[in-house]
């Protein structure tokens, strides 16, 4: 029964870590029914609808309650460290991606936020010219060249294609928080940074359910744009945040930083 549990920490966990890396980043521009801009691989329409009719129900009767309370009664004295820490605990397995990727500059701003964290964390704005760093398997498998597969609508993690559901199986390895701290670490952390993510776009969410023609195609253009560009860097223009059931952190992909040929392909 122990170890039955520990592996269902752990499953738990990576489900939760792979929800929260899916981030934000926005559409090139205003329309948020403009899925017709970008070629959709979705064979698995119709049981995905299904999905995503469950995971927004989901989110409506628990993340998103949970944001809101979070957003309202949490001191904002505490909503710094807060956010702070769980930035930074993304930092490790940023730092691994990126060095798997060639791409040592941002490896080295992962590690440094990292190593610096303790004594930052009351900080509004602990690193002025840093951003945080996000990388994960399946944008570390777009790098090397593998194809992003067919749209997937997963429960409670969201949009997902092929390539992505494979680093998630990945990362729960490699992920070195879960390695050194176990699974309850890796769930404080996806739990953290779902309800934390989710109270930075309330409104923002409701605002494309309310104006989306199709909800579920404007949350899979967003998506599939999100991710190309997260794979680049940022060498796309930015795009709005795509909601899934809410696991999602709420910031723009850094610069993309100098690489070769090889490295972008």
């Amino acid at each position: 029964m122990p170890l039955f549990k520990r592996g269902f920490g752990r499953i738990l966990g990576i489900a939760l870590l792979a929800g929260a890396l899916t981030a934000c980043a926005g559409t090139p521009n205003d329309d948020p029914n403009a899925a017709a801009e970008v070629e959709i691989n979705d064979p698995l329409e119709v049981p995905n609808r299904f999905i995503f009719a469950f995971n927004v129900g989901l989110d409506q009767l628990v993340l998103q309650p949970a944001a809101v309370t979070y957003r309202d009664l949490m001191p904002d004295e505490l909503k710094v460290p807060i956010g702070n820490l769980i930035t930074n605990l993304f930092m490790p397995l940023s730092f691994l991606h990126s060095m798997l990727q060639g791409d040592f500059e941002r490896a080295e701003q992962a590690a440094s936020r990292f190593v610096a964290s303790a004594p930052t964390l009351f900080l509004s704005n602990p690193f002025p010219d840093r951003q945080p760093v996000y990388e994960d398997a399946g944008q570390t498998l777009g790098v090397w060249g593998a194809g992003t597969g067919p749209y997937i609508m997963l429960p409670v993690l969201g949009p997902s294609n092929v390539r992505d559901t494979a680093g998630t199986i990945v990362d729960f390895f490699i992920d070195p928080l879960g390695i050194v701290a176990g699974s309850e670490a890796t769930i404080g952390r996806g739990v953290g940074s779902a309800v934390l993510s989710r109270s930075r776009n309330l409104e923002q969410v409701r605002d494309l359910q309310r104006n989306s023609v199709d909800y579920y195609a404007a949350v899979r253009s967003l998506h599939t744009q999100r991710r190309e560009a997260e794979v680049r860097n940022g060498d796309l223009q930015p795009t709005k945040a795509a909601p899934t059931i809410g696991l999602e952190l709420d910031f723009e992909p850094a610069p993309k930083q100098q690489r070769s040929d090889a490295t972008t392909q």
